[in-house]
């Protein structure tokens, strides 16, 4: 237990780290994996941070996919996750591949490319059928490769008319059969979670911590703070991912 301790202490950064992420996903039901990825890169290996992350999220998400389950629009998670399901073996041969940094720049150049192009153009997705396998597909390659699902998804509902109690409860288990998905298709191609585990649990209380605070808020937070807060959140993470690298890449050269 003193251990255990002593170890929190070493990992008091990126706990707070996890803390706030977790916060923001119990206000709105998305945030936990966008925020907290890039963050935590700053600490520890890319590659593992996937794995971290992964397992972060799936906890919190199946939580909280429980206790609001009866919220969900299981019509459109059902199509979500056909198209997530396809996207999976994509996603892991571009996981195996290529180097996770580079993985990381490519994810937010698009999550910034395409913000820019839906604020130019004022694009407004339907929800079909068809749209939403498409965006599970996105969703799928994204999360099984940086343990991000959430860009594709929260663009695409993004100008959603589903109440935010609805929106919220549908991130929640999506996001579950994501991360839970991604973990399966590690685990099956060779890359277990046995090195990734001890971060994990020294990570946990952020998570518990800032589930329970934003749980405990929600009902204070002005509903319609949560629309704006898609497209601030994903401007913030993806410009903030897009400098990370940069900053490492000017780090090497120089030093």
């Amino acid at each position: 237990m003193e251990s255990y301790l002593s170890g929190l202490a070493a990992h008091a950064l990126p706990l707070s780290c996890v803390a706030a992420a977790a916060f923001l996903q119990s206000l709105t039901g998305f945030g936990l994996a966008i925020v907290m990825a890039p963050l935590l890169m700053l600490f520890y290996d890319a590659k593992a941070v996937v794995s971290v992350v992964l397992l972060l999220c799936l906890c919190g998400n199946f939580v909280q996919s429980i206790l609001h389950l009866r919220e969900v629009n299981l019509r459109l998670v059902a199509f979500l996750y056909l198209g997530v399901l396809i996207g999976q073996p994509i996603g892991f041969q571009i996981f195996d591949m290529a180097a996770s940094e580079t993985l990381k720049l490519l994810i937010n150049l698009m999550v910034l490319i395409s913000l820019l192009v839906m604020q130019a153009t004022r694009a407004r997705f339907r929800e079909t059928n068809g749209n939403s396998v498409r965006t599970g597909v996105l969703a799928g390659i994204t999360s099984v490769t940086t343990g991000m699902g959430g860009p594709p998804f929260l663009i695409y509902i993004a100008h959603t008319k589903m109440a935010p109690g609805m929106l919220r409860a549908t991130c929640f288990l999506f996001f579950f059969l994501c991360n839970i998905t991604s973990l399966v298709t590690h685990g099956l191609g060779g890359y277990g979670i046995d090195s990734s585990f001890a971060g994990f649990l020294y990570l946990v209380p952020g998570l518990l911590t800032g589930l329970l605070l934003g749980d405990l808020l929600y009902r204070f937070v002005p509903k319609g703070w949560l629309r704006q807060a898609i497209f601030v959140l994903l401007y913030a993470t993806s410009l903030f991912g897009c400098a990370e690298f940069l900053f490492h890449k000017a780090g090497a050269f120089f030093f």
